[in-house]
């Protein structure tokens, strides 16, 4: 995951914890299907977020169904979850 991708991400996320619409993650066309699936796998397995079930089904979707594990997925992004997860809670605190 690049830097690039990684702001848009963000960006992003934060814009859609307000106003979630699954078909947006399933739909983004700036970013990778594989990392938006990683985000959404994350923000699944997370408490603060929200939408757990509606970010599994758009991980599902973007995977085209096969079944992986986000650890999976962050190992072969190179996903630094720690900076990912700080700088959106960020985000959604100022947001």
């Amino acid at each position: 995951m690049t830097r690039e991708s990684e702001s848009e991400l963000l960006h992003f996320c934060a814009t859609q914890r307000g106003e979630f619409h699954e078909d947006a993650w399933t739909s983004f066309a700036p970013i990778e299907k594989k990392e938006m699936a990683a985000v959404c796998l994350f923000l699944a397995g997370v408490d603060w977020f929200g939408h757990q079930q509606d970010l599994r089904n758009a991980a599902r979707k973007l995977l085209n169904g096969a079944e992986t594990t986000f650890g999976v997925l962050a190992r072969s992004l190179r996903f630094d979850t720690p900076r990912f997860a700080n700088s959106l809670k960020r985000r959604l605190g100022h947001a």
